[in-house]
């Protein structure tokens, strides 16, 4: 499919200091619609750019979440908030399944996706003060109410009293 052969990939990779250049470059490969995509791609993530913009996507709790560059790519470690959360929503009465989440600083929505694809009945509801990041999330919560502002602001009165679970993945990087 390419002029640049995988092993071409790794080396160029490697040669940008990209430690898991075998794994990035079977994933740039998938990626590429044509040699010249690939090229394009493989000189984006040897320039610095992260691997998750240079894809559009990170993965997160085994799905692929839509990432733009100046959105947070969301980071294993927040899966377990999506574990911790979901925890609380098995201890609801009388059914989880019709449980109201509210998703804080939603970011590009992955926590909030997690949730709705493990648990498919919930409402969520979330929010994102930046316009890209609201962008993004939208995309990945096809289904839910995405509101642009910041913290509850946004959030619709017939809300209020029904909440039954409330995560943030508050921005801690600057």
């Amino acid at each position: 499919m390419s002029a640049l052969s995988v092993s071409a990939v790794v080396i160029r990779l490697r040669a940008a200091g990209c430690v898991f250049a075998e794994d990035e470059a079977r994933l740039l490969i998938a990626a590429a619609r044509a040699p010249a995509d690939l090229a394009a791609l493989v000189e984006r993530r040897a320039a610095g750019e992260p691997l998750e913009y240079v894809l559009g996507w990170a993965e997160f709790c085994g799905m692929r979440i839509t990432v733009d560059p100046g959105v947070f790519v969301p980071r294993r470690r927040t899966e377990f908030l999506v574990h911790q959360a979901l925890a609380c929503l098995d201890r609801l009465a009388p059914s989880p399944a019709a449980a109201v989440v509210v998703d804080l600083c939603c970011g590009s929505g992955a926590v909030g996706a997690a949730l709705v694809a493990a648990r498919p009945g919930i409402e969520l509801t979330a929010v994102e003060v930046d316009p890209v990041a609201v962008r993004c999330a939208r995309r990945n919560l096809v289904g839910a109410q995405v509101y642009e502002g910041d913290l509850y602001e946004p959030l619709p009165g017939a809300l209020a009293g029904r909440v039954d679970v409330l995560v943030a993945n508050v921005p801690y990087v600057p």
